[in-house]
């Protein structure tokens, strides 16, 4: 990786990464490189404007939090708490990138929200507002003229061709399905430790930054 790396060499990086060293939840299988690539993305996340998915000030503590996984070992606590910042982002990454759903989770319009249940099988669909990162994930991805969601598809097909077992009979089939066991694993105070899956956390973030135009 070099300067002249454009976001969509890092982005093809990431999802080499994500498939190679991440690709079972709560495992790494990879080595310092990843951490380095991570190290360089929070740089180049200090230096960059604020956006719709990275606002003011929030842009900050997402660069600082990436940082901390890039500079810790996967296992240690500064990365488990970066984890638990990071995890915790990313249904509100999910919400902007779909252009179906509004910061907070409610409907852009009606007509948008009537495109999502016409496309997908879920009740909650109904609802005013949108509260499930795995979801948000599903509705995101049904506009694959995105490059991001291209990318998530892409690892995807590769990583969950079947539904794949993390826990007891707990399975998980996708990406925010897999984002969202470790958010309630943490967020509900079951596990107090979620370290394993930081550079997996930073390395989506990673991927949302590179492609949030």
């Amino acid at each position: 990786m070099t300067d002249t790396d454009t976001a969509a060499d890092r982005s093809l990086i990431a999802v080499d990464y994500i498939s190679s060293c991440c690709n079972r939840v709560g495992a790494f299988n990879g080595t310092s490189d990843v951490h380095r690539y991570l190290k360089e993305t929070a740089a180049k996340m200090t230096t960059a404007q604020p956006s719709n998915i990275f606002p003011d000030r929030y842009i900050k503590h997402v660069a600082y939090a990436l940082d901390m996984v890039a500079s810790n070992m996967f296992t240690s606590p500064p990365a488990a708490i970066a984890a638990v910042y990071l995890v915790t982002r990313f249904e509100f990454y999910f919400r902007v990138l779909s252009s179906k759903l509004n910061d907070d989770g409610t409907w852009v319009s009606p007509a948008k929200q009537q495109v999502a249940q016409s496309a997908i099988e879920d009740s909650r669909l109904n609802y005013s507002r949108i509260s499930d990162v795995a979801l948000a994930y599903k509705i995101m991805k049904f506009d694959q003229s995105q490059p991001v969601v291209q990318h998530f598809t892409v690892l995807d097909n590769a990583l969950y061709p079947t539904p794949t077992l993390v826990i007891g009979q707990m399975t998980v089939a996708d990406l925010g399905e897999r984002i969202k066991f470790g958010r309630n694993a943490v967020g509900h105070g079951h596990w107090g430790d979620m370290s394993a899956e930081a550079l997996f956390y930073g390395l989506m973030t990673s991927l949302v930054f590179y492609n949030e135009g």
